[in-house]
């Protein structure tokens, strides 16, 4: 589904050029592949998730440096409740579940279950604590103190547990083979994302 033209979409320095292009080549992309995740993870025991692509209705004047579809179980929105955030910036794609600072958790995360389990995660998995940036660092247990530490401490602080995939890697000279991959990431994320809900 996504191949590396795709990134061709943040070539474009203007505002309405770069929304031009990913109206027009992402987000059909992001409508059919966030479809098919909400169904794996529905058939995870994830409850049903809606889709939130992104318009970036708030920017004027700076084209967004990055673009992607969430999926939530909140109807009215995703970032104040814990999600599923697929997309591009442009050296990269990533799959990400996210607690980004917004969120209003309706219980404590239970921070020794959802170690263990991240801990458990295949080979690949990443970390990141800040969604407004592409960096991430490996998913190991040093990693994953310092995220923590980061979340609770400070109120910028973020969780997000996933894969990111290089737009130059050998993910996208096969596009299926990419797909099948998304469709493993959200399933080993699935009983991680049942924790936080």
């Amino acid at each position: 589904m996504f191949d590396r033209s795709d990134f061709t979409v943040f070539a474009d320095p203007t505002l309405v050029g770069r929304l031009a292009a990913i109206r027009q080549r992402v987000d059909p992309k992001f409508e059919r592949v966030g479809q098919r995740l909400a169904i794996a993870l529905a058939q995870a025991g994830v409850p049903a998730q809606t889709l939130h692509v992104a318009k970036h209705q708030r920017r004027h004047k700076n084209p967004p440096p990055d673009t992607w579809v969430a999926l939530a179980a909140n109807r009215r929105g995703y970032k104040m409740v814990p999600h599923l955030e697929l997309g591009l910036w442009p050296d990269r794609l990533f799959l990400w579940l996210a607690v980004l600072r917004e969120a209003k958790p309706t219980t404590a995360i239970d921070w020794a279950s959802l170690r263990a389990q991240a801990l458990a995660l295949p080979e690949g998995f990443a970390l990141s604590g800040d969604h407004t940036s592409p960096a991430a660092v490996p998913l190991t247990a040093a990693n994953w103190t310092q995220v923590q530490m980061r979340y609770t401490a400070t109120q910028r602080g973020e969780l997000l547990i996933g894969r990111t995939f290089a737009a130059q890697s050998a993910w996208f000279d096969r596009p299926a083979a990419l797909d099948a991959e998304l469709d493993r990431t959200v399933l080993a994320l699935a009983p991680l994302y049942r924790t936080l809900l």
